[in-house]
């Protein structure tokens, strides 16, 4: 029987074992390299000379290879293999063959023999630093430059559930270090929990004070999954005073609430749906592991207001919404990446916790809207590289969540639809790629070139991909049962 879905996974995960990984520098390591050629199966502009030159000057932004940080270029980051490091385990139990589960352990063990920082105990992972596989250690990375031997070493957490579940097993100790430095470095107010995305390496505090709703939610889920692990009271105390951030300045007519706590900050102070959904997201992932009923009730509250507030006519979405409920730019209406894709996975899940119908119709709506042809006119902006891998992996997603926990066959045809498109689109030379543009400006973007980039999110479309094999092999089967709860694990 074939198994299409499964193969594709696959070839990319033996790939990145077979090709992608550090073979650079002095010393190579079993890590994955955050970005790849897929003719050569080499980082990108790889240096011809490895020397101080090199060391001191690849961290600033250049212009011969579309805006990109070398530091980006060069390197490994975990935080971006989440969702490979968790395929890896999948295939490994769906095949029986050990190697891939074997990559993953031998990743992750280096990763928390080395990079681990031996003055705080934070993680070396995050937008702002890096492996470098060529210097063979930990370098900076900054959006600017602010003098020549400017580096940023700076800790954060990026837009996935964070896989702690998966370091607890390998090193409890410093993975419970890790999740303490939040409170530790993170929080600069101790009474309202004000905090910020960044902590420094090296230091731990960082003197960025800026609040942001999808880092509240991150950090909630963390402390929620240590008090589950511990069974030590404090980490639920702080989970729920983290949840408490947002609600706090929410406005209590409508449950919307701005993306940032500090208004001064000079962003939009209106309703952002991605942040909606990424809150609403880590704070039921919170609840999963903590079942207290503040994380649902909020996240169920948030979801309800972007429904109310966002969603206008048959399935069009506002694209900006003040937190009275106004439209904040009348008649202009949402792309669908990032707030109605991201609300209508949170929504899929709110679905399974509470069994809500407003959540399923959220969901839903997305699901039917989104098609093949859909186009994603979106990059992440630090590289220009195309979300659409991120974008439609997170719908496919969705289409699996919906058919896990109603059984509605219709969900899992559209996921095979959505699955055969992004194998399509998306696998070159057994690597799943994306488009890179050189003009931020340009409407639209015409890509100049392709490469693998962990950043978009490759690993989660491989993860998703196995998990419509194994749905639709324990369907063809007769063994398919609809779910109690959704996991927990696929975001």
């Amino acid at each position: 029987m074939e198994q299409k879905y499964l193969e594709a996974s696959k070839e990319f995960l033996s790939t990145l074992i077979e090709k992608g990984t550090d073979r650079y520098g002095k010393k190579e390591t079993p890590v994955f390299c955050l970005c790849l050629d897929p003719e050569t199966y080499t980082p990108p502009k790889a240096p011809q000379k490895i020397d101080r030159e090199y060391a001191i000057s690849f961290e600033y932004l250049y212009r011969d290879f579309g805006f990109y940080w070398k530091s980006h270029l060069h390197g490994s980051n975990l935080i971006y293999d989440q969702g490979t490091i968790r395929a890896l385990y999948m295939l490994s139990d769906m095949t029986g063959d050990t190697r891939y589960r074997a990559a993953a352990d031998a990743y992750l063990n280096f990763f928390l023999e080395n990079l681990v920082s031996e003055q705080t105990g934070i993680f070396g992972w995050g937008e702002h630093i890096f492996y470098n596989v060529f210097l063979d250690y930990i370098i900076g990375g900054c959006f600017q430059t602010s003098g020549w031997h400017y580096f940023y070493y700076g800790h954060e957490l990026e837009r996935w559930t964070t896989i702690y579940d998966i370091l607890w097993e390998k090193d409890p100790e410093k993975t419970r270090i890790e999740i303490e430095a939040i409170y530790d470095f993170k929080i600069h107010d101790y009474d309202t929990f004000i905090c910020n995305r960044h902590s420094q390496y090296y230091s731990g505090r960082s003197d960025d004070v800026y609040t942001f709703i999808k880092h509240t939610g991150l950090f909630a889920h963390a402390f929620a999954l240590a008090h589950a692990k511990t069974g030590d009271s404090k980490y639920l105390t702080w989970a729920k005073k983290m949840s408490e951030v947002f609600w706090r300045i929410r406005d209590p007519r409508t449950n919307l609430v701005r993306h940032c706590v500090q208004e001064h900050w000079g962003g939009p102070k209106t309703c952002s749906g991605g942040g909606i959904g990424e809150l609403s997201l880590f704070l039921m992932r919170a609840y999963q592991w903590s079942p207290d009923a503040e994380f649902l009730d909020k996240a169920h509250a948030y979801l309800k207001a972007y429904h109310r507030y966002f969603r206008v006519g048959e399935n069009g979405f506002r694209a900006e919404v003040n937190c009275d409920g106004t439209d904040a730019r009348p008649g202009e209406l949402a792309d669908y990446w990032e707030g109605p894709i991201r609300c209508a996975k949170a929504a899929a899940l709110a679905y399974s916790l509470t069994k809500d119908p407003e959540m399923l119709e959220l969901a839903d709506v997305v699901v039917r809207s989104v098609t093949p042809d859909m186009e994603f006119d979106s990059v992440v902006e630090r590289s220009l590289v195309s979300d659409a891998i991120e974008a439609r992996s997170t719908v496919l997603s969705t289409a699996l969540d919906l058919y896990e926990v109603t059984g509605d066959s219709w969900y899992l045809t559209k996921a095979q639809v959505l699955a055969d498109d992004a194998i399509m689109r998306f696998l070159r030379n057994g690597l799943f790629v994306s488009g890179l543009s050189f003009d931020l400006h340009a409407r639209p973007r015409k890509p100049v070139t392709y490469v693998y980039d962990a950043r978009t999110g490759a690993g989660w479309l491989a993860l998703n991909l196995l998990r419509l094999e194994r749905d639709l092999d324990a369907t063809s089967s007769g063994s398919f049962r609809v779910f109690d709860q959704l996991e927990r694990i696929y975001d």
